[in-house]
């Protein structure tokens, strides 16, 4: 072939190509070559140019192009995939020698063709072939005739081994017998037939599944979907079929069918009323003791409304079924009602829900009626047993406790906390309920409950305890196991505070032997007796008080039978059943004279009986304690009139100094007025302030002339109601700063308070939000109050410059005491603040931080 005819040739490739010869020099390009390159290089390549251009444009290939270029001079056709330009694009590049009459390389042509699509094709093809092989449903491939063709893993899975088709052996969908049965074929057929997907839900076959050597057929289910390909001509070229399985699935709803059956007679059967309304509140349904109890076994009509149901009238359920369907929650509550056959009174407990239509996805609304007289009264009798045991523990320092042997959960009663003098709130578990023993009775009460919890052995010991204000007592701690079903359950019993018996009886017992020689010269009657009552020893001065002869050897009520069923006979027997001392005073009308009692345990079993006359120190008492009674009185009521004096002369030097201020303000602004009309506006603002003043006057004065009263006189007050006073009267002071003042009363919205003090408390607040707030932003103040504890708690946070509580905090609420330049502060509102908040049993309390605001606590106690 000559150079014009090889020109030509290359001109007329559809690809890039060019010819170089063996020097690596470029012989002819065509203009597709020229083109490509160009928008690479820079610039056009022409005859001539040698190829290490290209080795300079591409040097990641300039290696692997030299390689292949000197495998074409030598004579093999090659071709390679390159990359070329960036982002990179494939090029399959050929290089095809051309050979001489002497049968050595001539030239070699070199062509480019993008193969971009090629390649995205290919991986696509890949790509999609590895997600249908991989789906989690069978998928299979027929012809329009029904012979299978192919199908991914999970389709050879579903037909086992065994299928033909997953055989390789020929298989046709339409001719196997059992897909006649099972409606595969006929949802293909539908499928050809109407050239559209169509899927229904089929029970293909059954699996056999074997636990525990018991064998068991398990229907399997298939969301099954049949959908055709058709070809150019609208005919139906290919056949697909999507096994996916629902066995579980559809075992649920059957399940849930069974279960809405169930439900229904449940519901029907209820020991509760049971009443469903739609969501226009139409009575839906309502069960048989529904029915029974309140409607005297009426059936009831369908789309009955609650306006003409009785029940509902009487409960007001209207108003309750709006409530629920709007805030979309559960409304409980309790009703007494008159029985009209008994007259007695009857509870009944009523809930109603919102509950989701799972169908029309309406909101439908229940009502469960329980009667739970029987249960209401039940707990009525526990609150006053529980209030009994309770009184009769803070009497006898008794509490109670019980640990659960299954989650080791520690409860104290009220009592236990209080003889651990812990708040009722603290969290107990067994490791630190064992803290507050010492080392010895640790051990002892360790190994007592070791023996409970393996041996079911109850114990009763008394051991020494470090409360947690680290005070030194003698307890009595007894524990019993509850058994259920053959397991103890949990381990409960009682814990006593003994310590004044322990001292008693500890002392005794060290002094007995000592005090027995004494016990005929001391001027206290001294007796020792039996449990039975017999007297083994007597001193001189019991003798005299006893005035009787011989009682040594003999049974005192015997020789008193009066004693009998007395005080003193009690006594010794409780003494005797507590091993502990017992004391008392009683008075014997005979002699009419009083006698003081101690009965004290001894080791041996007898009683040391203590005795005296207490006859004049009993009248010294009694005119004492009047005497003491009438003192007190005098001096609280002093107290409180001096503190009353101080109280209101600050509040009157204090409080009316912002008035005033707000009225020279409002003259200076009023003279400085350009019109008439603007003067008479400020002259109402006057009034408002002089009447608000003349008011506080007159309150000041009021309470001033009850001189008699230990208190405050208290009274209904609203926050809003006050604030808006104050506001009025600091009103020129809230416009000239700007403050901003938002409040939240909502949960509290008044208190029972002097006017007064809350007045004063309220001004003091905003004039010190106002007078030290910051000069880089608005001013603001929010107020809010909330109830805490049976009490009021008011907080009161501003933006302004805040104090320095490390260097201040102690002197905050100190007389005079001052934490700014500003020249009006006088170091008294928060002085009288405090002073006013502590009389009436409050407390208050500051947070705050320099530059950031402060925020005041204030904790008003109920009276």
């Amino acid at each position: 072939m000559n150079n014009a005819m090889l020109q030509q040739v290359v001109e007329a490739l559809p690809d890039a190509a060019a010819i170089f010869d063996p020097n690596l020099r470029f012989v002819y390009l065509n203009r597709a070559f020229v083109e490509e390159n160009r928008k690479f290089l820079g610039f056009e390549l022409k005859a001539g140019d040698y190829l290490n251009l290209l080795c300079e444009a591409y040097p990641h290939l300039a290696q692997q192009c030299l390689a292949y270029w000197l495998r074409a001079l030598s004579g093999v056709r090659c071709e390679a995939i390159l990359p070329a330009g960036n982002p990179a694009i494939p090029y399959k590049t050929t290089f095809s020698p051309i050979f001489g009459d002497d049968g050595r390389v001539q030239f070699v042509i070199m062509t480019n063709r993008n193969v971009q699509a090629e390649v995205e094709a290919l991986a696509n093809e890949r790509f999609y072939r590895s997600i249908l092989e991989h789906l989690p449903v069978g998928l299979h491939e027929f012809t329009p005739e029904g012979w299978h063709t192919n199908m991914n893993d999970m389709q050879r899975r579903i037909l086992g081994e065994d299928h033909p088709a997953a055989s390789g052996q020929p298989y046709n969908v339409f001719n196997d017998p059992l897909n006649a049965r099972n409606g595969l074929k006929a949802l293909l057929e539908e499928v050809k037939r109407l050239k559209t997907p169509v899927k229904q839900e089929l029970f293909l076959k059954y699996v056999e599944e074997t636990q525990e050597n018991v064998t068991r057929i398990q229907p399997l289910y298939y969301e099954t979907t049949g959908f055709p390909v058709l070809d150019e001509a609208g005919n139906v070229a290919v056949l697909f079929l999507i096994l996916n399985e629902i066995t579980e699935k559809k075992l649920a709803v059957l399940s849930l069918e069974k279960s809405e059956r169930l439900l229904h007679t449940i519901v029907e059967h209820l020991p509760v009323g049971y009443i469903q309304f739609d969501n226009f509140g139409f009575i839906r349904r309502v069960n048989q003791t529904q029915r029974r109890f309140f409607l005297e076994g009426e059936t009831p009509r369908h789309a009955r409304g609650m306006h003409e149901d009785a029940f509902s009238r009487l409960f007001q359920l209207n108003e309750l079924f709006v409530q629920v369907l709007q805030k979309g929650k559960m409304v409980r509550l309790e009703k007494k009602l008159d029985n009209p056959d008994t007259g007695q009174e009857m509870f009944l407990d009523l809930t109603m829900f919102p509950v989701e239509d799972p169908v029309d996805k309406d909101q439908i609304v229940v009502a469960l009626v329980d009667d739970i007289t029987e249960k209401k009264q039940q707990e009525l009798d526990n609150i006053k047993a529980n209030e009994f045991l309770q009184q009769t523990g803070e009497i006898g320092k008794i509490g109670g406790w019980e640990m659960d042997m299954f989650s080791q959960a520690i409860r104290w009663s009220t009592q236990t906390y209080k003889i651990h003098e812990l708040p009722p709130y603290a969290v107990m578990t067994p490791e630190k309920a064992l803290s507050f023993f010492n080392e010895e009775s640790r051990k002892r009460m360790e190994q007592a409950m070791s023996a409970c919890m393996e041996r079911g052995k109850a114990f009763d010991l008394q051991l020494a305890i470090i409360t947690a204000r680290e005070n030194q007592l003698q307890v009595r701690v007894i524990g019993k196991p509850e058994y259920r079903n053959g397991r103890i359950v949990r381990i409960y019993g009682v814990i006593q505070d003994i310590t004044e018996q322990y001292k008693i009886r500890h002392q005794l017992t060290r002094n007995t032997e000592l005090m027995r020689l004494f016990f005929d010269t001391i001027d206290m009657g001294y007796a020792v007796m039996d449990g039975d009552g017999k007297v083994n020893f007597i001193n001189r001065k019991a003798q005299e008080i006893v005035d009787h002869g011989k009682v040594i050897g003999r049974n005192i009520f015997e020789v008193f039978p009066s004693l009998v069923g007395s005080t003193f006979h009690s006594r010794v027997q409780l003494c005797m059943q507590l091993q502990a001392p017992v004391s008392f005073s009683n008075y014997l009308p005979a002699t009419d004279k009083w006698y003081e009692f101690l009965l004290a345990p001894m080791q041996d079993g007898n009683i040391s009986i203590f005795t005296r006359n207490i006859t004049d120190s009993k009248k010294m008492q009694r005119e004492l304690r009047k005497a003491n009674e009438q003192l007190s009185s005098l001096n609280k009521y002093l107290v409180n009139q001096n503190k009353q004096l101080e109280d209101f002369a600050h509040i009157t030097s204090h409080n009316l100094r912002a008035p005033i201020a707000n009225l020279k303000a409002l003259m200076q602004i009023m003279n400085e007025a350009d019109t008439e009309e603007e003067r008479d506006q400020y002259r109402g603002m006057f009034s408002e302030v002089i009447y608000n003043i003349d008011e506080t006057l007159n309150d000041l004065i009021e309470v001033v002339q009850i001189r008699k009263d230990l208190n405050v006189e208290r009274e209904r007050l609203g926050f809003s109601e006050r604030l808006q006073k104050v506001k009025d009267i600091l009103l020129v002071d809230i416009e000239t700063s700007g403050i901003h003042i938002t409040t939240d009363f909502d949960a509290a919205p008044d208190i029972e308070y002097p006017r007064i003090y809350l007045d004063s408390l309220l001004q003091n607040l905003l004039t010190n939000a106002i007078k030290y707030r910051s000069t880089g932003r608005r001013p603001r103040l929010h107020l809010e109050s909330r109830p805490e504890n049976g009490g009021v708690v008011l907080t009161a946070e501003d933006n302004g410059q805040g104090i320095d509580m490390e260097r201040y905090g102690s002197k905050l609420f100190g007389f005079r005491k001052t934490f700014h330049k500003n020249k009006d502060a006088k170091g008294i509102g928060l002085f009288i603040t405090k002073s006013q908040v502590e009389a009436m049993g409050g407390t208050i309390q500051a947070e705050s931080r320099l530059g950031h605001g402060t925020k005041f606590i204030i904790t008003f106690r109920p009276e």
